[in-house]
């Protein structure tokens, strides 16, 4: 599990914070793939910042990756492409991507949909975004509804239960921009 820092105005608060976000990260299953955590809480104003900056991520699974094209034919206006699965792990996101219009064997795929071989068929990276932004709804407070997020090398979002002062969003613009520099 990365780093955990918790600013918070009271000392008993912060305790709490940080074991909230422990047990959190453990529900969600993502704290190995944090380098570090950060929240930010103003219970006076109010308004709570969570930061996140994560490990790299895999690169996007592209259908190259997964399969192979084995024959490929004009059939009524439409090319019907036979594809073989070479890797069997990502086949459930192939079939969902594709219009199957046979499938012979397991490993057999045949297709009129028109193939891309460079088509994502899997990003984790977006999938890590939605496990990381559960995360931290899940440690805000229950009635801090107003809510925004940020995010491109880190991860950082905002909630109060008031409209946002611009104050505020400088402060999770400067964290983000505190994660990303290192």
């Amino acid at each position: 599990m990365g780093k955990i820092y918790v600013d918070c105005e009271d000392k008993a608060g912060e305790e709490i914070y940080y074991k909230v976000i422990q047990t959190a990260l453990l529900d969600v299953v993502i704290g190995k793939s944090l380098n570090k955590v950060v929240m930010i809480c103003r219970e006076k104003d109010p308004y709570f910042i969570i930061g996140v900056l994560p490990k790299s991520t895999s690169r996007p699974v592209k259908l190259r990756d997964v399969v192979s094209v084995e024959e490929s034919k004009k059939e009524g206006g439409k090319t019907i492409t036979k594809l073989r699965i070479v890797d069997e792990t990502y086949a459930p996101q192939v079939l969902e991507k594709l219009n199957v219009i046979d499938q012979p064997s397991r490993f057999e795929i045949i297709t009129d949909t028109p193939i891309d071989l460079d088509m994502v068929i899997y990003d984790a990276e977006e999938e890590f975004i939605g496990k990381v932004l559960d995360f931290m709804n899940r440690v805000f407070p229950e009635g801090m509804r107003i809510r925004k997020a940020f995010y491109n090398k880190s991860i950082v979002m905002i909630a109060s239960e008031r409209p946002f002062e611009e104050e505020w969003i400088k402060r999770a613009l400067e964290l983000k921009e505190e994660l990303e520099s290192g």
